[in-house]
């Protein structure tokens, strides 16, 4: 545990596909910046992952036919994350990320 007695926050994003490739690039020029606004930290970005189980298929970077992704950002705890997932800061970046592709985001609080 952290910050007297918070759990650290990870937001796990699995990308499937792509439908924009333009406004994913736009989304990628503004992503840090807003993160670290609101004291996250990017953690993992990875096209090349082993599947152990599941459908999900490895991704190739900058190849938009095998999309696939997966993106965890540590925020200092759920009340820091929820505070820049629903900020008007990310709300253009998380339609562009909407627009430009098909994604599962998930939030969780752990060690």
């Amino acid at each position: 545990m952290q910050n007297g007695g918070s759990m650290t926050a990870y937001l796990i994003v699995h990308r499937r596909q792509i439908t924009d490739s333009d406004a994913l690039r736009r989304y990628r020029d503004g992503i840090d910046a807003s993160i670290r606004r609101y004291g996250g930290s990017p953690l993992v970005r990875a096209d090349n992952f082993k599947v152990l189980e599941g459908d999900w298929h490895s991704g190739r970077r900058g190849d938009d036919s095998e999309p696939e992704r997966v993106t965890i950002i540590a925020f200092p705890d759920m009340e820091g994350l929820r505070a820049w997932y629903d900020s008007a800061d990310y709300a253009e970046l998380k339609a562009l990320r909407q627009s430009g592709a098909v994604c599962d985001v998930v939030a969780v609080a752990g060690d």
